[in-house]
C-alpha cells in the first residue's frame, strides 16, 4: 500500500512533466482514441449531423451540371447524352426552352437546400467576435463552433445540429477536467497554477470539437465527394483517361506537403497554448494579490509583468502563422504549375474537338470543388495538430489526477465515530517526509489539541484525517477501520473542518453556513450560528443572513469570518470536528465564548484544535505535542507545562503566557 501511495504522489508531482516530450503521431493517436467516448455519448446528434451532410453533398456534386447542359444543350444545341438524358429527356423532351426550364428549377430548390455554391457560410455559425489571435480566443470559437458548409435550408439544419453537439461535447470534456481538478489530492495545488488549471478547463476542453470535425468528420465526408467526383469523371470523361489521373495526382502532393509541416505544427501548437495558460495564471496570481501589490506600490511593475506574458502569447500564435505561411510557398507553386499545365492540356482538347466547351466548365467546377477536399484529406494531421496539442493538456489531467478511493476490505464506518486512532503515521510531500512515527489516539467526548512550531506538520497531520493528504507508512482508524477501506466522501461526511485561512463565497450569509448541508432549514442554520456565536452579529446587520458578502467574505471582519466557517461545520452535526488555529484572530473574550461552544461541543464528539495560545491549550483534555517531525509528548497543558522544557520554549518562543 506504501509504495502505491508513493507512486501515485509521484505522479500528481510530476503531472505535467511529459507535456515537454515531442508529440509523437502514435501518442497522437492514441489521444485521439481516449477523446472519442465524449463524442460516441451522443450517437443520434452525429447522425443526424452526418446525415445532413452527406444529403447535401449528393445536390452540391450535382450543382456544375446545369451550366454544362445550358452552354452544350441549350446553347449549343448537342444533343442530352447519358445519364442527364436518361433523366432530363422524359421532362422536357427534347425542347431546349424545356430543358433550360428543368435546369432553371433544379438551381432554385438547389439553392433553397443548400445556398449559393461557395456562398459565405460562416453567416449560420456562432463563433465569438473577436479578431484576436490569442489561444484563448481561437478555442473560444472552437467551443461554440455551429458553422455549416452549406447555408440553405440543410445548411440552417446543420447548424443548429452543430451547435448542440459541439456544446455537449465540449460540456461533458469540460465538466470531466473540472471534477478532476475538485477530486485531486490537495498536494497538487502546492505547485499548480490555478491559471493553468482554468485555461485547461476553459479552453483545452474545447478542442474536442475540432478533433472529430476536422480529425474524422471532414475527412470521411472529403474521402466520400472525392470517390464520388472521380467517378462521375471516370465515365464522363472514358476517353480521357490523362485528366483523371491528373485530378488524383493532386492528393498525394497536398498530404506530403502538410505531413512535412506536421511536427512543427504540433510542437508549435503546444507552445501556443502553454503561453495561452502563462498569461491567465499571470494575471489571476496578480489579482488575487491586489492588496500586496498596492501595499508595496508595484501596480506598474505588475501590469508589465502581465504584459510581457501577453505579448509572448502573441508572439508564440505569430510563429504558427509563419509556419503555416511558409507551408503554402513550398506547395503554391507546385500546384500552379499544374493547374497551369491543365489548363492549356484542356484548352487543346478543345480546339481539335475532342470535349466541349461545357466539359471545360464541368471540369473547372469539379475542380474547385476537389480542392477542398484534396486539401482537407491530405491536411488533416496537419490542421488537427493546435487540437491534439489541448487533449494532450486534457488526457494530463485525466490520467494522472485521481482521488484515492476504498480498496473494499472493508463496509465502512460505524454508526457514529467513537475513536480515531494514529499508529505510527508518516505523512511528507512527494519524497519530503513532514512526520514519521506518529501514534496518537483520540475519543469521543473530549477535546484535544495538537500544537507545535510554525511549519513542523500540524496541518498536514490534520489534513490527513479526511484523506486529503495520504499517510506513506502506519494507519489512520475509526474505530478500528483503516482510512484507507473508506471511501473520502463517507470519511468527509463525518468532519466537519474549519480552515486556518477562512473559505466564503460571494453569496449569503446564511448560503455560506449551509453550503454543505443543502437541505438543513432556516431553523438549522440559525441554531448552528448560535452554537457558533455569530448569530448576535448577524442578526444586527440590515439584511441579517441574506446579507450578501464580497469576495472571500470582505464584508466581514476576521473573527466574524471564522464564526460563519464554524457554525457551516457545525450545521453538518459531525462526529469529529477539526478546527485550525480558530481563536487566532479572536480577543480574549470571543475566544473564551467559542472555547465554552467547543467544550460543550465535544460531550459526544471529537474535537480536535490546532493552536498556540496557552488559554486555548487549557482548555483542552489533552495536548498532542509535535517537535522533532513527531510526537514528543502528550498529557495536559499543565502537565506538559510542568515536565516538557521543548513545550515550555515553544510556548515563550510563541509569544504564550506562561503562568507561574
Amino acid at each position: 500500500m506504501p509504495d502505491a501511495i508513493a507512486q501515485r504522489d509521484s505522479r500528481a508531482n510530476l503531472l505535467y512533466a511529459d507535456e515537454q516530450a515531442p508529440l509523437t503521431w502514435r501518442e497522437a493517436w492514441r489521444l485521439l482514441v481516449k477523446s472519442w467516448p465524449f463524442v460516441s455519448r451522443y450517437r443520434r446528434l452525429v447522425a443526424i449531423k452526418c446525415a445532413l451532410v452527406f444529403i447535401s453533398l449528393t445536390f452540391f456534386l450535382m450543382t456544375p451540371w446545369p451550366l454544362k447542359i445550358v452552354i452544350d444543350n441549350v446553347i449549343d444545341g448537342h444533343p442530352l447524352t447519358g445519364v442527364p438524358a436518361a433523366i432530363l429527356t422524359p421532362l422536357a423532351g427534347t425542347s431546349r426552352s424545356g430543358l433550360l426550364l428543368a435546369v432553371t428549377l433544379f438551381l432554385v430548390l438547389t439553392v433553397i437546400l443548400i445556398g449559393m455554391v461557395h456562398g459565405e457560410a460562416q453567416a449560420l455559425g456562432t463563433n465569438v467576435n473577436s479578431d484576436g489571435l490569442d489561444q484563448a480566443g481561437i478555442t473560444a470559437n472552437d467551443a461554440n463552433d455551429g458553422s455549416s458548409l452549406w447555408n440553405g435550408l440543410f445548411g440552417y439544419l446543420e447548424s443548429r445540429v452543430t451547435i448542440n453537439l459541439t456544446q455537449r461535447m465540449n460540456q461533458s470534456l469540460r465538466t470531466a477536467i473540472y471534477e478532476r481538478f475538485l477530486r485531486s489530492p490537495l498536494a497538487l495545488y502546492a505547485d499548480q497554477k490555478i491559471g493553468d488549471a482554468v485555461f485547461r478547463v476553459m479552453y483545452d476542453s474545447a478542442s474536442i470539437g475540432p478533433v472529430f470535425y476536422r480529425g474524422v468528420l471532414a475527412p470521411i465526408m472529403s474521402v466520400f465527394m472525392f470517390v464520388m467526383a472521380m467517378i462521375v469523371l471516370s465515365a464522363q470523361f472514358s476517353n480521357e483517361p490523362v485528366i483523371v489521373v491528373g485530378a488524383i495526382l493532386f492528393l498525394p502532393l497536398i498530404a506530403i506537403g502538410s505531413s512535412l509541416f506536421g511536427r512543427a505544427l504540433r510542437a508549435q501548437s503546444q507552445s501556443m497554448r502553454e503561453s495561452g495558460s502563462n498569461v491567465m495564471a499571470a494575471f489571476e496570481e496578480r489579482v488575487a494579490q491586489v492588496q500586496l501589490i498596492k501595499a508595496y506600490g508595484q501596480e506598474s511593475r505588475e501590469t508589465a509583468a502581465v504584459d510581457a506574458a501577453s505579448w509572448a502569447s502573441y508572439r508564440s500564435t505569430f510563429r504558427m502563422l509563419a509556419i503555416i505561411f511558409v507551408l503554402v510557398i513550398v506547395l503554391a507553386p507546385v500546384c500552379c504549375a499544374l493547374i497551369g499545365y491543365a489548363l492549356y492540356y484542356l484548352m487543346m482538347q478543345v480546339i481539335v474537338g475532342r470535349i466541349t466547351l461545357g466539359d471545360i466548365v464541368l471540369l473547372a467546377s469539379y475542380g474547385s470543388m476537389l480542392a477542398n477536399p484534396m486539401a482537407i484529406i491530405g491536411g488533416t494531421w496537419a490542421s488537427v495538430q493546435a487540437s491534439v496539442a489541448g487533449l494532450r493538456r486534457v488526457h494530463s489531467v485525466l490520467d494522472n489526477l485521481a482521488e484515492p478511493v476504498a480498496d473494499g476490505r472493508s463496509n465502512g464506518l460505524g454508526a457514529r465515530i467513537r475513536n480515531l486512532e494514529f499508529s505510527g503515521v508518516a505523512i511528507g510531500y512527494g519524497a519530503t517526509a513532514v512526520l514519521s512515527g506518529v501514534t496518537m489516539s483520540m475519543r469521543a467526548g473530549e477535546m484535544v489539541a495538537l500544537a507545535g512550531a510554525s511549519g513542523c506538520g500540524k496541518t498536514t497531520l490534520i489534513n490527513s484525517i479526511p484523506r486529503f493528504v495520504e499517510p506513506s507508512a502506519g494507519t489512520i482508524a475509526f474505530d478500528g477501520v483503516d482510512s484507507r477501506a473508506v471511501a473520502p466522501d463517507s470519511i468527509r461526511a463525518r468532519v466537519g473542518f474549519v480552515f486556518q485561512n477562512e473559505a466564503l463565497f460571494s453569496t449569503s450569509i446564511e448560503d455560506n453556513i449551509r453550503y454543505g448541508s443543502a437541505g438543513a432549514s432556516k431553523a438549522d442554520v440559525r441554531e448552528a450560528a448560535a452554537m457558533a456565536g455569530a448569530a448576535e452579529f448577524i442578526e444586527r446587520l440590515p439584511d441579517g443572513y441574506s446579507t450578501m458578502l464580497g469576495r472571500r467574505g470582505a464584508r466581514l471582519s476576521v473573527g466574524q469570518k471564522q464564526r460563519i466557517a464554524i457554525a457551516r461545520a457545525l450545521l453538518r452535526r459531525p462526529e469529529i470536528i477539526v478546527l485550525d488555529e480558530p481563536a487566532a484572530p479572536l480577543d480574549p473574550a470571543s475566544e473564551s465564548a467559542l472555547i465554552e461552544t467547543l467544550t460543550a461541543l465535544a460531550c459526544d464528539r471529537i474535537v480536535i484544535i490546532v493552536a498556540h495560545r496557552a488559554g486555548t491549550l487549557a482548555a483542552c483534555d489533552r495536548v498532542f505535542f509535535i517537535h522533532d517531525g513527531t510526537i514528543a509528548a502528550s498529557g495536559t497543558h499543565g502537565h506538559l507545562l510542568a515536565t516538557n522544557r521543548d513545550y515550555q520554549a515553544y510556548l515563550a518562543q510563541s509569544g504564550a503566557e506562561i503562568p507561574a
